[in-house]
């Protein structure tokens, strides 16, 4: 693990707890735009499965710890929100997008970072509305036809995310040739100091 890769899992870190803190309200409707599963899928992209995972990982763990990164607090109750497990959908969500985008060979495009994004959304929403229809009616004790009420609305959440994913999504090539030009020159200059010191 190089200070290099830490600092960038640091930063999605950041931008993800930034990310679900900030929200702006769309007028007239009851759909708020939040950029926290878009920066979540990125790091994937990005950073790669591992490290796009370690970075929602760190955020999740900062969470449960207690520190208030999480929308509504933090602390180890919260595995009790029905939104708990969106949280966990965003560690695998993380992965499967870096994992999707290293499968393609040749040239890496918006169009397949869109596509990788998308499946990274899939265990996101799956995992998190099962969570959350569990947690209704098991510990809330709403009735299921209630909480089978509030999948519509996340539903349209899901749109939301997969066309910010897609304005996103075309950043992707440039981001990825700045972070992967960052590491080459990293490692340039490190094995640069490896020749220097078995000179002497």
């Amino acid at each position: 693990m190089t200070t290099r890769r830490l600092v960038y899992i640091a930063v999605f870190t950041a931008l993800i707890i930034v990310g679900g803190l900030i929200s702006v309200p769309i007028p007239f409707t009851s759909v708020e735009v939040s950029l926290q599963t878009v920066f979540v899928l990125m790091a994937g992209l990005l950073l790669g499965a591992r490290d796009g995972a370690i970075a929602v990982a760190v955020y999740l763990i900062m969470g449960l710890l207690g520190l208030p990164v999480f929308t509504k607090g933090g602390g180890i109750a919260y595995v009790f929100q029905p939104s708990f497990g969106y949280l966990i959908g965003f560690v695998i969500g993380a992965f499967l997008s870096g994992a999707v985008v290293n499968r393609f060979k040749k040239r890496k495009t918006a169009g397949k970072a869109f596509i990788a994004a998308l499946v990274g959304m899939i265990p996101v929403y799956v995992l998190g509305v099962s969570y959350q229809v569990l947690i209704m009616y098991y510990y809330l004790h709403t009735t299921f036809a209630a909480a089978l009420a509030s999948v519509p609305a996340v539903m349209v959440l899901a749109v939301k995310d997969a066309v910010l994913c897609g304005l996103v999504s075309m950043l992707y090539p440039a981001l990825s040739k700045v972070i992967k030009r960052d590491r080459s020159e990293k490692k340039a200059k490190r094995d640069s100091l490896s020749d220097e010191a078995i000179k002497y």
